[in-house]
């Protein structure tokens, strides 16, 4: 993935259709957001069972609600590079697509 922008503590990452929002948080961990043609595809790859695929990774991963009420997951800074891989792997592998009542971002609500 592509970094495609930075401001403080947030970057945002770039591939074909696929998009992350990274943020750093006061606690230290790191929260993720994942768009596919701009909607939350959160809540399906939590229904393909992304949890257990991190687990099985030893990626400690916990589903958060704390940007806006939009779900996504947060993490360790440790795991941070193979989380973003893998995201990318399972989306590929599962062929996640955003389902037309999901979740979508606004430009300036992402890039905030």
């Amino acid at each position: 993935m592509l970094e495609e922008k930075q401001k403080q503590h947030t970057k945002w990452f770039l591939d074909g259709d696929l998009k992350l929002r990274q943020q750093d948080l006061e606690d230290g961990r790191i929260g993720i957001w994942v768009s596919v043609h701009k909607f939350n595809v959160c809540f399906t790859m939590i229904m393909y069972d992304f949890i257990d695929w991190c687990r099985e990774l030893d990626i400690n991963l916990e589903v958060d609600m704390g940007w806006n009420n939009h779900r996504g997951f947060v993490i360790e800074s440790k795991d941070l590079v193979l989380l973003r891989s893998e995201i990318k792997r399972f989306i590929d592998i599962y062929n996640i697509k955003p389902t037309e009542d999901g979740e979508k971002f606004s430009d300036d609500e992402w890039y905030s």
